[in-house]
């Protein structure tokens, strides 16, 4: 086999791969026998099937096959030795006639591909020279604070109350409707406990001097300062609403005389070691310990977003400033090859959009060459563990199940693996690159980093429309 090579342009070329018949006879002749060997037809022994029958059944399927391979392995081979990278898969010549296949009469065979190299270009926006912004968020106390009182709550207790009332105590109320200012007969009657200070300013005011025992009317759709219609049926008259249609009238008045049955006061929990050891949360000893690993990992999720920021920040920068010319005329001829049956405008807009894709490989390309990275198999656990996470809270029995489910979906194992492998280069990128701290809030990074998004989202579109 031997090749000949025209240039059309600096990135395309014309290969035409030359098979003369001394390079697939033998090989031809050897599958025949080989076919020969295997066959077991009616009125023949098998492996005695004459060898004239042989290649009117399949000798045509077999020449195509080698001649196929060689073509094939000719094509990859030329390519490996001479260290050639296509940016987009080879399709034939213009000039290129059907090869006429025939067992009883073999050719030379002349077969001829247009080639698309990926282009070279000096890449320009990684060097200590480039200057990226870096977004340093502090962490607001005031999170820092709910999550600590959220979890003195939720195991806090509740504990009988003696003494004066308070905007802090906690009183269950006993309460039936009212028909005027008497009871009302076979009237609807509820229970309920509410914190003081939930009360609205009037009731409170009343409340806060009576005591267990003491009785006192109220409108139940007003009692609570801050409350809809859904939460009084909810939680003061205790109705399950599958009981009654959406806007159906319940025939409970508003009027109620309620008895303070029990008053009592939460004691939030104290965070000391024994409380930690107990709830097995390790890593604390104390409040000051629990609050500084909650700082932590709030910096941890802050750090890891403005650098994904930073991360799209020089992305949109490498595809602005880096300029990579493309064969419009291959793309068209290659993407109607793909897909034959799409309209001229759809077609179009597949190239548009293509032109872009190679645009972001193209850089892609060359960052993979100049940063080493590996995704390993553990990069790839830790990865998915923090998805299961996300979905199962810190329960390991159920994330060892998330994950066993997602490593059989082949999909996402492809799309975790590419998204750990670009965020490795990237860290690679962002420590050859000059980075420019600006400190700001959680909120304020949100607004930023929105408005980012949209900025490179409006640039595509942008660059389409010019295109």
């Amino acid at each position: 086999m031997n090749y000949d090579v025209n240039n059309i342009d600096d990135n395309r070329f014309e290969l035409t791969i030359n098979i003369s018949k001394e390079d697939y006879l033998d090989e031809v002749q050897n599958e025949l026998k080989k076919k020969r060997k295997e066959s077991n037809f009616k009125g023949f022994r098998k492996g005695k099937t004459p060898m004239g029958f042989i290649k009117r059944t399949f000798g045509n399927a077999i020449l195509s096959d080698i001649i196929n391979k060689k073509i094939d392995s000719a094509l990859s081979d030329y390519l490996k030795e001479n260290n050639i990278e296509l940016m987009l898969s080879p399709i034939a010549s213009d000039k290129q006639e059907p090869l006429d296949i025939n067992i009883n009469d073999p050719k030379d065979f002349s077969v001829s591909f247009d080639l698309y190299k990926k282009p070279d270009f000096d890449l320009k926006g990684i060097s200590q020279e480039d200057e990226y912004t870096i977004y340093d968020i502090d962490v607001d106390e005031k999170i820092i604070d709910d999550e600590v009182n959220r979890l003195k709550n939720q195991f806090g207790k509740f504990e009988p109350y003696e003494g004066d009332l308070s905007a802090e105590s906690y009183i269950t109320v006993y309460a039936k409707e009212l028909d005027g200012k008497d009871l009302k007969e076979n009237g609807y009657d509820t229970e309920f406990t509410v914190k003081i200070d939930e009360l609205n300013d009037s009731d409170k005011k009343k409340i806060l001097k009576l005591n267990v025992g003491d009785e006192f009317d109220f409108d139940i759709y007003k009692f609570l300062k801050d409350s809809d219609e859904k939460h009084v049926r909810d939680y003061l008259l205790n109705i399950d609403e599958k009981d009654f249609k959406e806007g159906e009238e319940l025939g409970i008045g508003n009027s109620f005389r309620g008895e303070i049955k029990k008053v009592e006061q939460f004691i939030p929990a104290e965070l000391n070691e024994d409380f930690f050891t107990n709830n097995n949360i390790p890593d604390a000893k104390s409040e000051e310990d629990y609050r500084d690993i909650i700082r932590k990992e709030i910096k941890k999720h802050y750090d890891s977003e403005s650098e994904k920021l930073l991360h799209l920040d020089i992305s949109e920068k490498l595809k602005e400033i880096n300029e990579i010319k493309f064969s419009t005329e291959y793309i068209e001829r290659w993407i109607k090859e793909q897909y034959p049956d799409k309209k001229d405008d759809e077609i179009t807009q597949i190239i548009e959009d293509s032109k872009k894709d190679l645009k972001w490989q193209s850089i892609v390309d060359k960052l993979i060459k100049k940063y080493n990275v590996e995704v390993t198999k553990e990069d790839l656990a830790k990865k998915l563990e923090e998805q299961a996470k996300g979905m199962v809270g810190n329960n390991p029995q159920y994330i060892s199940q998330i994950i066993e489910i997602m490593m059989k979906d082949e999909e996402l194992v492809n799309k975790t693996y590419n998204e750990i492998f670009i965020d490795k280069i990237f860290s690679e990128v962002a420590n050859d690159i000059k980075k420019a701290p600006v400190k700001t809030t959680w909120d304020e990074f949100i607004v930023l980093a929105k408005k980012y998004s949209n900025q490179a989202e409006q640039n595509k579109e942008t660059t389409s429309e010019e295109e």
